[in-house]
């Protein structure tokens, strides 16, 4: 019997683009005189890591950038409301994610994990940027507060902990095939969204229903 759905953020509860993040980080920095982006491109990856595994802040990440680029660190508020106007608020929700997470709360315990610089509230404040009612989930985690990424199995395991579900009783939905892989290593049922990888695949998360509906089914 199913007990617990872990929910990946990025591709399953909304989406993005990297188009849309590198429009906005060229328009910012050519505005202030940077056109070296192979530069700003490496120095981010470098401190992205490093916030992604709560070892820097998200603003320290962002300070480290711009001083990296030749930017001063004063530029950090420009830089959020660009962060927020120009990418996030361009993200996309699920469609009828909300009403499909009332329904299944009804009947799951529902968990965000996350791989992202963000700590929890600062991820709240994405999903509420995009209109996700993130009250809906029993808890929201971060690859940034855990200290490490999926498909680590410390992660999935501090949710499975927290709930006191054992791994055959959660499922892990993912549209990242290595994500899936390693969830199911630890014996958790998975879900792949537009991703061939999962126990189970689908193309629609609302789809989501049908397959929870046959996994519970009695075994004969």
């Amino acid at each position: 019997m199913i007990k617990l759905i872990i929910f990946d953020a990025g591709g399953v509860l909304y989406t993005g683009s990297m188009k849309i993040v590198d429009e906005a980080v060229r328009k910012f920095l050519k505005k202030h005189g940077i056109y070296d982006f192979k530069k700003s491109d490496k120095i981010w990856s470098k401190v992205e890591k490093l916030a992604s595994i709560g070892k820097i802040s998200a603003k320290e990440a962002h300070e480290r950038w711009l001083e990296g680029v030749g930017l001063s660190e004063d530029l950090i508020d420009e830089w959020a409301e660009i962060d927020k106007k120009e990418i996030w608020s361009k993200f996309k929700r699920t469609p009828r994610i909300n009403k499909l997470l009332q329904k299944l709360k009804t009947e799951y315990i529902l968990v965000v994990l996350s791989d992202t610089l963000d700590n929890k509230q600062e991820k709240i404040e994405k999903m509420q940027i995009l209109g996700i009612n993130h009250k809906i989930f029993d808890e929201i985690y971060t690859s940034h507060d855990l200290g490490t990424y999926k498909p680590s199995k410390s992660a999935f395991h501090t949710v499975l902990k927290k709930f006191n579900v054992k791994p055959k009783e959660a499922v892990f939905i993912s549209d990242a095939c290595d994500e899936l892989k390693g969830a199911k290593k630890i014996g958790l049922l998975t879900i792949g969204l537009n991703c061939d990888g999962g126990d189970h695949n689908i193309r629609r998360l609302d789809e989501i229903l049908k397959t929870l509906q046959n996994l519970n089914q009695p075994q004969n």
